[in-house]
């Protein structure tokens, strides 16, 4: 190889441009975590599907919900130290709404895919409280 080529071959590595891929199931495990961070639940209360949406990436997330206690009575709401009062737990929908913002600006910063439609289906899926026992 003569010095001219060596040069030249060693300006195109230099600047070589390359591409990257994100299999399938890197791309669904990454918005199922962007999910569960969203819900603010354990990976395991999420799965994930994803599939070509017109060009852009189509999500269809399932999540498990705990379930709130439905027997208790509900606490009011206190003043907040300052004076102020505790905001009201947000309605589910409120929450996936603003959930599906979140999925949509995270999985497409962290992917660079862009992505189109979200479905969300939540699932009352398990109790928050942890279950009487009995010792005798």
């Amino acid at each position: 190889m003569s010095s001219a080529a060596a040069a030249n071959r060693g300006s195109i590595d230099a600047h070589r441009i390359g591409h990257n891929r994100l299999t399938h199931t890197a791309i669904r495990k990454t918005v199922e975590s962007v999910t569960a961070q969203a819900f603010h639940v354990g990976a395991g209360d999420v799965s994930a599907t994803v599939e070509d949406d017109a060009g852009k990436l189509g999500v269809s997330v399932s999540v498990k919900l705990t379930l709130p206690p439905l027997l208790k009575p509900v606490a009011l709401l206190k003043p907040q130290p300052g004076g102020e009062p505790q905001p009201a737990p947000a309605a589910v929908f409120e929450q996936a709404r603003a959930a599906r913002k979140e999925i949509v600006a995270r999985g497409t910063a962290i992917t660079g895919l862009d992505i189109g439609r979200v479905d969300i289906r939540l699932t009352g899926g398990k109790s928050g409280q942890p279950k009487e026992r009995r010792v005798e």
